[in-house]
């Protein structure tokens, strides 16, 4: 579908903005007319080169604010500024959550904190934060990112906190889609499989590859087309979209 101008006059914020599949989705954003607050963890090269990009390509404002998540440091991130942009959002993309594969009994302490606190706790806070006003407005859309296959509850034997958090996250986007429609706001999630970034090495994306049954990595391109067809339409409300490729965990 064709997003030109569908959303001007909207202000979106992106949270793990400047790469991967939220760079994609950052850059569809603008296409589409709204203006921009992203985050990113460090002040690269590869961050100034995104907003580069969309002011070259579009007129919209664009504003990138660095900001690095620590969970022994998440209590800060209430009174940044990061927030305050949240929380005058129209749309809102909260593409950030760091993997961790590790068995249960190899979890310690730290690896619980991270992973309740960066996976789960961050997003569920910048949504709670967003739609105050959104709900004033009437209008808004929530975008959130699970993980594979994260859309019911599942048993994993290599990444079960990681998964934990994700499927919380599913939960959450059911529960915006309840409460806040008769307010015209969306929550959806879309759950990927192994995709081509950035983060990624050579090695890393040949094996993940063989697990694709298509033998190849997910196109955050193709991921972020998607995430502007949930929140165009609002008639999807509380999806949660397996873009997987029909990958099915067996580990």
């Amino acid at each position: 579908m064709s997003c030109m101008g569908i959303f001007t006059g909207k202000k979106a914020v992106v949270i793990g903005g400047s790469g991967g599949i939220g760079r994609q989705i950052s850059l569809k954003l603008a296409q589409c007319g709204a203006s921009l607050v992203i985050q990113g963890a460090h002040d690269s090269e590869k961050f100034l080169s995104l907003v580069k990009e969309i002011k070259e390509k579009s007129s919209v404002e664009v504003k990138p604010i660095v900001h690095e998540f620590k969970a022994e440091k998440i209590w800060e991130v209430e009174k940044s500024i990061l927030t305050n942009e949240v929380g005058s959002s129209d749309i809102l993309c909260v593409c950030y959550g760091p993997f961790l594969q590790k068995k249960l009994d190899c979890m310690n302490m730290s690896d619980w904190c991270n992973i309740s606190l960066l996976d789960y706790a961050l997003a569920g806070f910048f949504a709670s934060t967003a739609l105050s006003s959104m709900r004033m407005r009437k209008w808004g859309r929530v975008l959130l990112f699970g993980g594979t296959r994260t859309s019911s509850i599942e048993g994993f034997r290599t990444n079960a906190a990681y998964a934990g958090a994700k499927t919380g996250l599913c939960s959450l986007v059911k529960s915006i889609a309840k409460e806040y429609s008769q307010y015209g706001i969306t929550g959806n999630a879309i759950l990927p499989g192994f995709t081509d970034t950035e983060y990624l090495n050579e090695r890393q994306k040949s094996e993940l590859a063989q697990k694709m049954p298509s033998g190849r990595l997910l196109e955050p391109q193709k991921i972020a087309e998607m995430a502007i067809n949930l929140m165009a339409n609002p008639e999807m409300n509380g999806v949660l979209l397996n873009m997987d490729g029909g990958w099915t965990p067996s580990d």
